[in-house]
């Protein structure tokens, strides 16, 4: 079975390290970008990505989480495929925003990975039944 792609866009080196050793350590290929417009790059290049974990702020940068979630939306033969959103900001106003903007879930920072597994396992086979 091919290995599931989760784009992962997030600023701190440290989480990408973290969340890509344990989510590759389970078989995924994690890919990451530090900002929108690189994450925007990487989503134009590929046909094929299984889930999206984005942090709402990005350093660097004005366009948030929440235009990339407008942009990725925007794409066809990503409409329905599972985005999730973190932030460390106020979790309900952040979470109204996300799902708003076209978002499946979002996780309030600091997340546990078991816990952030669970969720990308259940919305991605929640999306192969679609």
């Amino acid at each position: 079975m091919a290995k599931k792609t989760i784009l992962y866009v997030e600023d701190s080196s440290t989480l990408v390290n973290m969340v890509k050793y344990y989510f590759e350590s389970e078989g995924y290929l994690v890919l990451s970008a530090e900002n929108v417009d690189d994450a925007i790059a990487i989503i134009n290049k590929l046909q094929k990505i299984d889930l999206f974990l984005l942090d709402i702020v990005l350093r660097g940068t004005h366009k948030t989480g929440y235009n990339l979630v407008k942009e990725i939306r925007s794409h066809d033969i990503y409409q329905d495929v599972p985005v999730i959103i973190t932030s460390s900001r106020d979790a309900k106003r952040s979470e109204i925003t996300a799902l708003r903007a076209g978002a499946s879930m979002f996780v309030p920072k600091p997340y546990d990975l078991d816990e952030l597994y669970g969720h990308v396992e259940k919305l991605i086979n929640e999306s192969k039944k679609r």
